[in-house]
């Protein structure tokens, strides 16, 4: 138990066997808070453990110290105030260690004579957050090159238009496809065909700045996007991919070379939606399939 405090909840606990046991080996961290202070003053064995805390590095401080963001915990507090109860609020803790905590928090009063108590109740969520991220992970990138897929690749350059806008900037668009791909896939098989879209997506992500986004579309289909770029540097942009991916790719079954189509699209010029500019880079793209590969064309 922990170092005493003289309240009635503490005697509570102590006199009755049962309750003690409860709080003690229920898998919920409870805590128990005096309103005026913000001071602890009863924690349960779970919520110890939880925090990887000994009883008095629970009670000996202010109970907002356990909160990673004082947002978080005045969210709380607000839909507390409203609603006089609050059930399964998600929020994080911080363990002693430093490590966070995702929870779902439960708080409501407890009426005990001649005391004004919270009583906060905390589960542990950090494992099914961090399965959570993992499928969302998942669903937003390419599992053959880790890159952000079509959905993940919208969002961000919504963001990104947002920021143009702000900034009166430019944003290239650059649709690239691998010309000669099917051929690799035909002649070596899908193992040799992964490890040249695995390395093109390598050969993209260094020919641009690391704040710029390279997505794989599907297939040798690729786009990037990188803020700020007017048509000058959209298209040195656009040659140093040329060059970069059409260096030699060693495979064990021989070195294979691949070139790429690109078609360039500019925001605002050529659209003002992500679709939009997809589309217009798309289609310069096959304008450049059109008439002889290899090579570049703005929209």
């Amino acid at each position: 138990m922990d170092k005493l405090i003289d309240s009635s909840f503490e005697r509570l606990i102590q006199e009755d066997e049962r309750l003690k046991a409860f709080n003690d080996t229920v898998p919920v961290g409870i805590l128990v808070i005096e309103v005026e202070s913000g001071r602890p003053v009863y924690s349960n064995q779970f919520f110890r453990e939880l925090l990887g805390a000994d009883g008095d590095q629970v009670l000996g401080q202010s109970w907002e110290n356990f909160f990673v963001d004082a947002q978080e915990r005045e969210n709380l507090m607000v839909k507390f105030s409203v609603e006089d109860e609050v059930r399964n609020f998600e929020l994080r803790l911080r363990r002693i260690d430093g490590e966070v905590m995702w929870g779902l928090a439960s708080m409501s009063e407890i009426p005990v004579e001649e005391e004004s108590l919270l009583l906060f109740a905390f589960v542990d969520i950090t494992r099914l957050k961090s399965a959570e991220a993992a499928i969302q992970h998942l669903a937003d990138h390419d599992q053959l090159t880790g890159l952000p897929a079509r959905r993940l690749l919208q969002s961000r350059l919504d963001q990104a238009i947002v920021r143009a806008d702000q900034t009166e900037a430019q944003i290239g668009v650059f649709f690239i496809d691998l010309d000669g791909f099917k051929n690799i896939n035909d002649t070596f098989g899908h193992n040799i065909g992964d490890l040249v879209l695995k390395e093109t997506a390598n050969r993209l992500a260094d020919s641009v700045q690391e704040e710029d986004m390279v997505a794989r579309l599907g297939g040798d289909e690729f786009l990037i996007v990188a803020e700020d770029q007017g048509s000058q540097s959209a298209e040195s942009i656009g040659k140093l991919v040329l060059q970069n991916v059409s260096r030699g790719i060693e495979t064990t079954e021989g070195e294979v070379t691949i070139s790429a189509s690109i078609g360039i699209a500019l925001y605002p010029d050529n659209g003002l939606t992500p679709e939009e500019l997809i589309k217009a880079a798309d289609n310069a793209m096959y304008g450049v399939k059109k008439t002889g590969k290899g090579a570049i064309a703005f929209a």
